[in-house]
């Protein structure tokens, strides 16, 4: 009887063991933090590609419309020009890399020791520093829509966030680097999908998931658009923080891979829908909210807004003309209308003795995916508002409200009047389009009235073991454990119950 209960015991805990394993990895948290580029090193002609698509890959020329003539001497550059970069390691022992966190793009990529001029002020990778190099050596070349280029040449080697190493992972040693001067970021590191590579190699996040080292394919942001916080946001592997959103999640299938690019039921200012019936890609590479030329000038000249050849960009004259007058801006997923009030889709420049210059987020481009569709960018000021949540297994994203939906920066208010009551998200009969992904679609949506506060969240960068949800893995190892009580009570029942 001993040694049966001893072989029970013993084949309950191997049970144990091995789902504990399988369910027991933790979620990543990385902290990633705000960077402007220099305004010395930008042209007028490269600024509004550089804002409007910071290192987007393979998407055409910005084309710049005059809706009117107006010239405004002021460069937006260092309002609009930010990107957001955290930290990683590659190779044995680790090198340190600031890197561009992008989900436009899907290649990991950094200067190498073999770099000279055109490589001043990054770090570089020194594969003879590290342990863990493998050769490869297969040429590397990718350009982007601001004009800037990377090439150089393939290695293989760990790379590593915040204590979890993605082992015989791909990149790119750059040797060469055209447009990049002064940027504070060293490399990207793309998070798109695998076809939109450069060389052919699996994507990092494939690679960590494939790797057993987080419990779900799933990655999600948070961006703050506080500009006086001392932290950017996040960036979590394997799943989401609650802390970060309120309400439900609004999910939607991927339509097209290669971009994370999905249907958007239309686009509306005010009660006046300017698109319907098309497509968008959720890019934290990009600073601004990007779409067909024709309606996005469709979008400026409702706000009444003139193009300024100097920044190019569109501009509204906000001391003849009050915020409280402007519409909503409203892009409907699925069955949820995501709402942009007019100081979440306004740059504000200046101070009231300077004066101030409020140029609009909107940039037009007539770039196609690869089935000739026109699509929008749905880029940081649109992910400032919303948490994103993006999902390789079901092949979907999520958006949630974030927690610094009402985040406003500081303006005279005597200049800017805001409505008295703050505007609410609310699930809409719009059609939702038909797409020929496979991936199951949960749409969930809810009406949130939200009230005007202010959030600044502080983040840090940790491993995370626990969420306030406490998550599908713990939840799964807490339920093990409690079954393998009630097994052992029962058995040491039965045990003493035959004496």
């Amino acid at each position: 009887m001993m040694l049966k209960v001893a072989s029970t015991l013993l084949v309950m805990f191997i049970i144990v063991h091995l789902c504990e394993n399988s369910v027991g990895n933790d979620i990543f948290r990385i902290a990633i933090h705000r960077a402007r580029r220099p305004s010395s090193n930008r042209t007028n002609s490269t600024i509004s590609t550089k804002i409007m698509a910071n290192r987007q890959k393979s998407l055409s020329s910005y084309a710049q419309t005059s809706l009117a003539t107006s010239s405004v001497n002021e460069n937006l550059t260092n309002e609009l020009d930010v990107y957001f970069i955290g930290t990683i390691s590659i190779g044995t022992p680790p090198q340190n890399f600031r890197i561009d966190f992008d989900t436009g793009s899907s290649d990991l990529w950094v200067p190498s020791s073999q770099c000279q001029s055109s490589c001043n002020g990054f770090n570089k990778y020194n594969s003879a520093q590290s342990t863990t190099y493998v050769a490869n050596g297969e040429t590397f070349s990718i350009s982007y829509g601001d004009g800037s280029s990377a090439s150089g040449f393939l290695s293989v080697d760990v790379v590593t966030i915040n204590g979890m190493a993605v082992k015989n992972q791909t990149f790119a040693e750059c040797t060469y680097l055209v447009g990049m001067t002064g940027d504070k970021n060293d490399g990207i590191l793309g998070l798109a999908f695998p076809n939109l590579t450069s060389d052919g190699e699996k994507p990092f996040f494939y690679n960590m998931w494939s790797q057993g080292l987080i419990p779900q394919a799933i990655f999600s942001f948070y961006l703050n658009p506080d500009t006086n916080a001392t932290s950017g946001g996040e960036l979590i592997f394997g799943g989401a923080d609650p802390s970060k959103y309120t309400g439900s999640i609004t999910y939607i299938s991927v339509s097209l891979e290669g971009y994370w690019e999905f249907p958007m039921a239309s686009v509306s200012v005010g009660s006046t829908i300017v698109s319907s019936s098309t497509y968008a890609i959720a890019d934290t590479g990009t600073t601004l909210i990007i779409g067909p030329t024709a309606q996005i000038n469709s979008i400026n000249i409702a706000l009444g807004a003139t193009y300024d050849s100097q920044s190019q960009m569109y501009t509204v004259d906000c001391h003849k003309r009050s915020l409280s007058s402007l519409p909503n801006v409203t892009f409907t997923i699925g069955d949820t209308a995501f709402i942009l009030t007019p100081l979440q889709y306004l740059s504000i420049s200046g101070d009231q003795s300077a004066g101030y210059i409020c140029s609009t987020v909107f940039s037009p481009s007539d770039s196609s995916d690869s089935n000739g569709n026109l699509f929008w960018i749905l880029g940081d000021y649109f992910l400032y508002r919303y948490y994103s949540i993006f999902d390789i297994v079901n092949n979907r994203l999520g958006f949630a409200t974030s927690v610094s939906y009402d985040w406003m920066p500081s303006v005279d208010s005597s200049l800017f009047p805001t409505p008295s009551t703050t505007p609410s998200v609310t699930t809409t009969t719009a059609k939702t389009m038909t797409t020929t992904s496979t991936a199951q679609t949960g749409v969930s949506s809810t009406v949130v009235t939200r009230t005007a506060t202010s959030t600044t969240t502080t983040i840090t960068t940790a491993k995370i073991t626990t969420t306030p949800n406490m998550g599908n893995a713990t939840v799964y190892r807490l339920t093990i454990y409690f079954y393998f009580f009630i097994l052992m009570v029962m058995i040491a029942t039965h045990y003493m119950g035959s004496f």
